[in-house]
């Protein structure tokens, strides 16, 4: 009863979104079809399917290191929301040009992502983030304020030591990821994620706050401790936040090698697979390398990934922001008879 109450409350904004904004963005993007037809099979498309991927990497990186030549300031944070804003406006169309699935082209959740982002973000500058200061700070002050202050390589190229830092930031990811997959209770929150049953440039920000929260210790204790120049630390979250927008596109794109160092599109479907044993697996969120050195990597030649996604373990999952808010504590009520646990044998990598 009271969680159809709260979904009557927040429905009309969710449809407002939707008859506002998503609908009107999706009316536009719908000239692109025919010409997403005419260029099929040809060496236009095959050029940006192999090209896009190190292209917005690269960009990042430029953007980045441009946006802190003169240290971390005010207009660096806003000019970083306007990054992620022309990257989107770019990915949208491009989805739309070059897609892996034709079915997730069009959906009615991007106005529940909308409000994820919005909920998170409130929920993050205002609970999140002071927590997560206050707690870095005592941790660091108890066991040593001096600890690390020598430890963190500067005097590596500054490219070499975004990618460093990129790649122990992933490991603490990794077993978190890990732990929310494999453990019955930490599921239920992650699951939140998994419920999309399309994935698109936008719906990597499907994260229930309370996992986003963890996530950002995660992510800023470690920093506290190697106490990276607070430039590298910015370039690093921007190429991180780049590669997670990017896993989630619905491009059809050829990465080759980049399939087996990064968390890519194509690996990642598979990681939202409804397939347990197939969405257990891949659980790095910028690298696959600790996937590699912990068998979780799983990328079998010769095949593709299945659009067919989202919660296998499920029925009846909700569908609403605050359907999907309340979900993790009534997830018992959407569990098959037949589930018993999300834990299962993690299948041996398959190159």
């Amino acid at each position: 009863m009271f969680v159809r109450t709260v979904e009557r409350v927040f429905q009309p904004i969710e449809h407002l979104f939707y008859v506002l904004v998503v609908k009107q963005i999706s009316r536009l993007l719908d000239h692109i079809d025919p010409l997403s037809y005419r260029i099929e099979g040809t060496l236009f498309r095959k050029i940006l399917q192999v090209t896009l991927f190190p292209f917005f990497l690269i960009a990042s990186l430029v953007i980045g290191f441009h946006l802190v030549r003169n240290g971390y300031t005010s207009r660096t944070f806003i000019a970083t929301i306007g990054m992620y804003l022309v990257f989107g406006a770019i990915w949208m169309p491009l989805e739309r040009l070059i897609p892996f699935s034709r079915k997730w082209l069009k959906s009615p959740d991007g106005s529940t992502d909308v409000m994820l982002l919005f909920g998170n973000k409130f929920w993050g500058d205002w609970i999140t983030k002071p927590l997560q200061l206050a707690t870095i700070a005592l941790v660091v002050q108890q066991i040593s304020p001096t600890i690390g202050q020598s430890i963190w390589p500067s005097a590596l190229p500054p490219v070499v030591q975004v990618f460093l830092l990129l790649v122990i930031n992933d490991f603490f990811r990794y077993w978190y990821h890990r732990w929310m997959h494999e453990n019955s209770f930490m599921w239920r929150w992650h699951a939140v994620h998994h419920s999309s049953e399309r994935l698109y440039w936008f719906n990597g920000s499907r994260v229930h706050p309370l996992e986003g929260m963890v996530h950002g210790f995660l992510w800023a204790i470690p920093l506290a401790f190697v106490k990276a120049p607070v430039e590298i630390v910015f370039v690093t979250y921007l190429l991180s936040r780049t590669i997670g927008r990017f896993q989630h596109t619905n491009m059809d794109v050829i990465l080759g090698p980049f399939d087996y160092i990064f968390s890519s599109p194509k690996n990642h479907r598979y990681h939202h697979s409804k397939n347990v044993q197939e969405g257990n697996t891949n659980y790095g969120g910028d690298v696959i390398l600790w996937d590699h050195l912990f068998g979780t990597f799983y990328l079998p030649k010769g095949k593709q990934p299945s659009d067919d996604i989202g919660l296998g373990d499920v029925e009846n999952y909700p569908k609403s922001f605050a359907g999907l808010m309340l979900a993790p504590f009534n997830h018992h009520r959407f569990q098959k008879p037949s589930q018993a646990s999300v834990q299962v044998p993690i299948p041996q990598s398959a190159e």
